[in-house]
């Protein structure tokens, strides 16, 4: 066996790599589970990556493969920003991936606690 065929044996597929393509539904489900369980973590995206240190809820209202955009507020002030990601998620694996990283670097930028890592 040549040493192009062995690579192509070793080495993951694409699909393998980056997991199912997103898809409409997928984002939909995605958008509901971080606006229910991470809204901390967006916010910290939010403040990292826009000027909106005065915010204190994000909430995501549109989510694709090469960001979010959300909606920041405070008790007197509402505002959409976008996040973008820093490369295109290809699948659900690899949007867990570069979502984790924004959230852990966004973190550690504000000087927050880590996020607990959970699905």
């Amino acid at each position: 066996m040549d040493t192009q065929s062995i690579q192509s044996k070793s080495t993951p597929s694409a699909r393998q790599r980056d997991g199912a393509p997103l898809n409409d539904k997928l984002l939909a489900s995605l958008a509901v589970h971080l606006n229910d369980d991470h809204r901390n973590d967006l916010l910290a995206c939010a403040k990292a990556s826009t000027d909106c240190h005065w915010a204190n809820n994000a909430e995501i209202k549109r989510l694709d493969a090469t960001g979010v955009d959300l909606e920041v507020s405070n008790e007197s002030r509402v505002e959409s920003v976008r996040v973008n990601f820093p490369e295109t998620a290809r699948g659900v694996l690899a949007f867990k991936s570069i979502l984790g990283g924004l959230i852990r670097n966004s973190r550690a930028q504000l000087g927050w606690e880590p996020a607990i890592e959970e699905d």
